[in-house]
């Protein structure tokens, strides 16, 4: 599936310190960071340096590839790897669905 990216979601947690309630702790939590991966098995387009964070409208925060021992019909050169976008913020009402 040449250019064709899996893509998955992870979720991180944000929330304050435990707190206790009867004996028991509670922990709040007020929102989560998302984070988008794409995963190609084999790609011929590769991220460049713009479209890292820090730069301006850069949307990823790493990129991770191997170069695959085949080549397209074309003679361009087959790549395999994973891509992760920058994290976005949601609220907690933003999860209750």
């Amino acid at each position: 599936m040449l250019n064709k990216a899996y893509e998955t979601e992870s979720f991180t947690l944000r929330s304050a310190g435990p707190v206790p309630v009867d004996g028991k702790f509670i922990v709040q939590t007020f929102g989560v960071d998302k984070v988008k991966i794409k995963t190609y098995e084999a790609v011929t387009r590769l991220l460049k340096s713009e479209d890292m964070a820090g730069q301006p409208g850069g949307e990823h925060t790493s990129a991770s590839y191997q170069r695959l021992p085949y080549l397209t019909t074309g003679g361009e050169q087959i790549f395999g790897g994973t891509e992760i976008e920058k994290p976005v913020f949601e609220d907690n009402h933003e999860l209750e669905r």
